[in-house]
Order: C-alpha cells, then sequence, then structure tokens
C-alpha cells in the first residue's frame, strides 16, 4: 500500500511520466516481473459479481479464482512479450513490521464485515489469501503447475516462479532479483502500482535505467492521466521519467541521482505501511512541499549533505539538521492542519441511502475528534496533551527515549528495506502515533550509527512460520484458517489475545481504513514461543 495518496499525487504534479503501451515498440521488455497478490483479489471480485458464485462449493470456488488469476498472468505475458525474463511472484510471509499493518486491516475488514450495510456477498475469508491457508498452499500447486518449465510456451529464456511458501513480499522478491541480476540498459515491466514499487523502483534505478511500472487505470485516476492512456488497458509509469521530474522539483543548487534517495526518505516522514505519518505533515494538504523546501534550504543547497552516503549508510546528522528545522515549525504546520480539519465540524454526510451511509462511514473519523479536540494546539500544553490522548503516557524522559528510539529505528529499517533486503524480520514500530518532531530530533544522534545492527540476533535473520504470521494477523473468527490443533491451542490458552470488541482512535485520519483499531497486544516473545511449537507442529 505505502504512502496513502502518494500515486494520485504524483501523477498531478508530474507530467509526461504516464506512457500507454502504444509507445513501445513491440519486443521492447527484456524482463517481466509480476507482483501478483492483488490479481487474486481481483479474481475473488471478480468471481463474487456472477450469480454462479453462490452456488459453487470452496473447492471450486477457489479453483476458479486460481484459473482467473493464472489466465491474468498470461494475458500480461502475451501482451507485454517479454524476451528474456518472467518473474511471477506472490507474498510469503511477511517481516513483523508488515505482520503488525496486516493484523490491523484485517480486524477492520472483519469490523466492517459485521456491520449489515456492508453485508458480505461471499462467505469465503478474503483472509484466506494469507501465507499458510489451505488455499495458498493450492494457489501455489497450481502457479507451480502451470508456469514452470514453460519457457517454450512463452518464448521467454526464464520464467521465475515464487509463491507463499517462499518468505518475503512478493515485490521485495523481484527487487531482490534486480539487485542480483543489474540490467543496466535493459527494459523492466513491473506489474503493481502501490507507492511502494515506485519507492522501490526509484531506489532501484541504480542496478537498471529503464523500469516501468505498470497496471490497469484505476477509476479515481481516469481523470488525471493522459487521454491517449485511458482505457481498461495498462498504463506506465515511467520511473527515469519521474526521477528526473523529482529532481526538477527539488530544485537543489547541488543535484544529483543521490538527491532522489534523499527523496525517498523524506517520504518516510509521510506515513507507509511500517511508520505512520507525522500529524502535522500530510500529503493531502501539501506536506511533501513544506519538507522539499525545509530539505533544499538546509540540506540540498549544500556540497556534500545528504541523508544517505555514497555506502548507503544514513548520515543522522543531516537528518539531525532537518527534522531540527521542521520542529521549529511544527507548531504552525499542526495549527494549519486544525484549520483544514475544523472545517469538517460543519458538514453532515447524508444518510438517505446505503450509498450515502457507506461514504458517512467511510469518513468516520472526522466525525468523531475527542482526542484531536482535547490536544487543542492552540492552547498551552498542548504537546503534553499529544502523549497523554495518543500514549496514555505522560511525557517523561524514558517513555520520550523508547519512543523516539523505536521510531529513528524505523526510518533505519524501512530505507535499508526499500534498498536491500530485510534487516530485521523481527523489528516493527509499537505505536500507532509518532513522537512530535520537537522531541524527535533530541535523540537523533550527530554521528554515524546504526540502531537495527546493534540489537540484531540469530532470531532477527529469520522469518516466523506462516502460522505463526496466520496466529497474528487474524481476528478471532478467522481463527478456522488454521490447522485445527493449533486453532483449539490459541483459543483454549490465548482467547483474551482475540476479543470480539475493541475501541479505535481516529485521531488525525480522514477516512476509516486510516484509523487505528486498539487491539490485545501479542509481544513478540510470545509469538517466538508460538512459532517454535507450531513449527514442531509442521514437522
Amino acid at each position: 500500500m505505502g504512502i496513502p495518496s502518494y500515486f494520485s499525487y504524483i501523477i498531478k504534479n508530474y507530467t509526461n511520466i504516464i506512457r500507454s503501451l502504444k509507445s513501445f515498440q513491440s519486443g521492447t521488455f527484456d524482463h517481466l516481473y509480476m507482483d501478483c497478490n492483488s490479481i487474486i483479489y481481483d479474481s475473488y471480485y471478480n468471481l463474487i459479481k456472477k450469480e454462479c458464485a453462490s452456488t459453487m462449493d470452496v473447492t471450486a470456488f477457489e479453483t476458479t479464482i486460481i484459473q482467473d488469476a493464472i489466465t491474468k498472468i498470461e494475458h500480461y505475458i502475451r501482451y507485454l512479450q517479454p524476451t528474456h525474463t518472467v518473474f511471477i511472484a506472490f507474498d510469503g510471509v511477511a517481516p513483523f513490521a508488515k505482520m503488525e499493518q496486516q493484523r490491523t486491516r484485517r480486524n477492520k475488514s472483519h469490523y466492517i464485515s459485521k456491520i449489515p450495510l456492508f453485508e458480505k456477498t461471499s462467505q469465503w475469508e478474503l483472509s484466506s489469501i494469507t501465507p499458510g491457508t489451505n488455499f495458498m498452499t493450492l494457489l501455489s500447486k497450481m502457479i507451480n503447475q502451470h508456469f514452470l518449465h514453460s519457457e517454450n510456451k512463452y518464448n521467454v529464456k526464464r520464467i521465475i516462479v515464487s509463491c507463499s511458501d517462499e518468505p518475503g513480499e512478493g515485490e521485495h522478491k523481484l527487487f531482490s532479483h534486480l539487485r542480483n541480476h543489474p540490467f543496466g540498459n535493459d527494459n523492466v515491466a513491473v506489474y503493481g502500482l502501490d507507492s511502494d514499487l515506485i519507492m522501490l523502483s526509484i531506489f532501484h534505478l541504480k542496478y537498471c535505467n529503464n523500469i516501468y511500472i505498470f497496471r490497469e487505470a484505476p477509476e479515481f485516476l481516469k481523470n488525471s492521466i493522459p487521454v491517449d492512456c485511458q482505457g481498461e488497458e495498462p498504463h506506465f509509469v515511467d520511473i527515469q521519467s519521474l526521477g528526473r521530474g523529482i529532481l526538477s522539483h527539488m530544485n537543489c543548487k547541488y543535484s544529483n541521482d543521490r538527491r532522489l534517495y534523499d527523496y525517498v526518505f523524506i517520504c518516510f516522514f509521510l506515513g507507509n505501511d511500517f511508520l505512520p505519518h507525522f500529524p502535522a505533515m500530510n500529503i493531502r494538504t501539501h506536506g511533501i512541499d513544506v519538507l522539499l523546501d525545509i530539505y533544499n534550504k538546509y540540506v540540498g543547497d549544500h556540497a556534500d549533505a545528504y541523508f544517505i552516503s555514497e555506502h548507503n549508510k544514513i548520515q543522522w546528522k543531516y537528518i539531525s539538521r532537518f527534522v531540527n528545522e521542521i520542529a521549529k515549525r511544527e507548531h504552525e504546520y499542526l495549527t494549519q492542519e486544525y484549520f483544514v480539519r475544523d472545517k469538517f465540524d460543519h458538514y453532515r454526510f447524508p444518510e438517505n441511502t446505503d450509498e450515502e451511509r457507506k461514504r458517512a462511514f467511510e469518513n468516520t473519523p472526522i466525525a468523531y475528534r475527542a482526542e484531536e479536540k482535547y490536544i487543542c494546539p492552540s492552547e498551552q500544553y498542548w504537546d503534553k496533551r499529544y502523549y497523554q490522548a495518543l500514549f496514555k503516557c505522560e511525557r517523561n524522559p524514558t517513555f520520550m527515549k523508547q519512543l523516539c528510539n523505536n521510531y529513528l529505528e524505523g526510518l533505519e529499517w524501512v530505507c535499508a528495506y526499500y534498498s536491500g533486503d530485510c534487516p530485521d524480520w523481527k523489528w516493527k514500530y509499537n505505536y500507532h502515533y509518532p513522537p512530535l518532531f520537537a522531541d524527535l530530533c533530541k535523540y537523533i544522534p550527530h554521528f554515524e550509527t546504526n540502531f537495527i545492527e546493534q540489537q540484531l540476533t540469530s532470531r532477527s535473520t529469520q522469518s516466523f512460520s506462516p502460522y505463526t504470521q496466520l496466529a497474528y494477523v487474524l481476528p478471532k473468527q478467522q481463527l478456522h484458517l488454521l490447522p485445527e490443533k493449533i486453532q483449539k491451542f490459541l483459543l483454549d490458552h490465548y482467547s483474551d489475545m482475540y476479543c470480539d470488541e475493541y475501541e479505535f482512535q481516529w485521531a488525525f485520519c480522514r477516512y476509516f481504513w486510516e484509523s487505528h483499531p486498539v487491539l490485545p497486544k501479542i509481544d513478540l516473545d510470545m509469538l517466538e514461543k508460538w512459532d517454535l511449537q507450531f513449527r514442531m507442529h509442521t514437522e
């Protein structure tokens, strides 16, 4: 998913980065990389629209989804006609940092499914699209049978398949292959259009100059893309052109490709799948432009000043300079955000039809702003109330060090994860909100150091088992997707970890899908205990 709203942001702000297939010559693409999890979801939604879906048993339903996904993958191979490599990837077990986001997302989806207004059209659980389920085992089998050793059929030199039985998110498997096989001036097409792919591609231009991300045009973008790229056919984001556009936008006095890596780092402060966004910085209200202006003045206009060194190390002294300048203006920016959000207080969403009621529900966070109003930056001591309201904690030195160090670990972890292999499979950010910039700047070192490497252990280099991931991310009502023995173990001994009711934190969220369910804490030690037992179960 990546940064909320980022893709629509770049389409509106950078011209000439979108290309249609007809702008490429036949045989243009040497390599086709496909992050295929989204194709499974597309196949599911296509199936439930059909009348026959309601009469299918589970086996027929799942087989139909997989066959449709295979057809879609085949369509893109034949459509783009890559000449050298086809890499078909599905998500395997994710790092703990991503599992946290998956747990939040699956619990919110289950919460919505209990609301009559959003009644499910199918009894099949979308959470089945998670490593370790019977469905994903079947998918791996059918995908491998269909595509492996089929190079002659598709007229390519090599087909690689990595399914859910191999750890790692699909897109990171693809880019790991790219790092290990630099393609220089070859043309690489990458299927998928979330902001993670864009950030990954920018980081990997050093390995391949010509990366094009593509997918069908989503409805919400069809008014933003060029006319000749509209329609149902795929459209392509030219990453090299995007990079040039970003450098032009940054307008640094000392400009080169290294500024692109700093740009990606700047975007971390706007939030992603692993770190929350700062309330004072919102991409919907020019947050990225504000950050770039500060970067230019205090980092980009200075020779040899970069966030990321030539050796791919974070130079904390420049991060410190940057964050200190944001901290000076944080109250001003937050007050501006309140001004925008306060306007919603006077808006009442009509609820006369189901569609209107759904829209009102999706906008829930702007109706429930009690925490935001308690913080109230226009009144004295708002910064103390920020921590009281959002963290249920006082602003004491012990907590602040713990919180800020966890966030700095996150910056390092995400940077390493986007530019290389997973630095620590067991790390995650432990909170729903970030520290204030004014506090964060006090804990940023002025020398080169590594937060993650200081605490790496042998357990950090191994992913969890698929069953452990399922046990962590699934709501109670979906634990039946686990083997019966494991399901019984969890409900008999850890039922308090799977609550039926929970509260939400809405502060500084715009839509329901951005909100934070407050779920029981399952700590790392407990997960590792489960992991040991579940691995024994599979042996």
